[in-house]
């Protein structure tokens, strides 16, 4: 029993958050020790393991949240890899979240998002459907919509695109940038009609919305 405590430095009349953040310190610690080189790379995922291990241990044994607090800080780890441009360990642990809980469509999301940032937009475009088939909402959901939509628009998807835009615009309204992508992608389609309309609406918004 003592053994799982010392695996997360903790004493043993620890509270839930305590333990949570012992074990996001640890993951965060050996997770960063997993790019070192090969030699350590075997060494540190054993290390991870045993601390999740010890983590489940715990929270069985003290009926912790072990499924919500493990993604929690999975999430979390996933976030700040992401934040510093570190795409490859932020990659590795958004697929930790899609195996640990498939049915979290937040995971898919964070997943489409990092694959969008390094211009892997095919790929991107998929995770931004497969959560939309997970939660109706995410397909209005106007960030994301645009998120989707620029990665249609960078893999050449023009007609994808603009039934994206124009989804996003029926839901919120008008959106010079967006009439802006519109225009874009008409232009890239060769629709010389389309893309000035387009160009026109944009300009009449800014036209009517100079006082704003």
């Amino acid at each position: 029993m003592k053994n799982i405590f010392k695996e997360l430095n903790i004493r043993e009349d620890f509270s839930e958050e305590e333990v949570k953040e012992s074990y996001l310190k640890l993951m965060k610690k050996y997770y960063d020790e997993l790019n070192i080189d090969d030699s350590v790379l075997f060494l540190a995922q054993k290390r991870i393991d045993r601390v999740d291990e010890a983590f489940e241990m715990i929270s069985s044994i003290k009926n912790f949240d072990y499924l919500e607090d493990k993604y929690d800080v999975l999430y979390t780890i996933c976030e700040e890899y992401k934040e510093k441009k570190n795409y490859k360990k932020a990659l590795l642990i958004s697929n930790e979240l899609i195996n640990f809980i498939p049915i979290f469509p937040e995971s898919y999301l964070i997943k489409a998002d990092i694959l969008a940032e390094i211009n892997e937009h095919e790929e991107a475009i998929k995770y931004f459907e497969i959560a939309e088939e997970m939660e109706e909402d995410i397909k209005e959901d106007q960030y994301i919509q645009y998120l989707k939509a620029q990665s249609q628009i960078e893999a050449k998807k023009y007609e994808d695109a603009i039934n994206t835009l124009k989804k996003v615009t029926k839901l919120y309204g008008d959106n010079p940038f967006l009439f802006f992508d519109m225009a874009y992608c008409y232009e890239e389609l060769g629709n010389e009609k389309m893309y000035k309309y387009y160009c026109e609406k944009r300009d009449k918004y800014w036209k009517d919305h100079e006082k704003d």
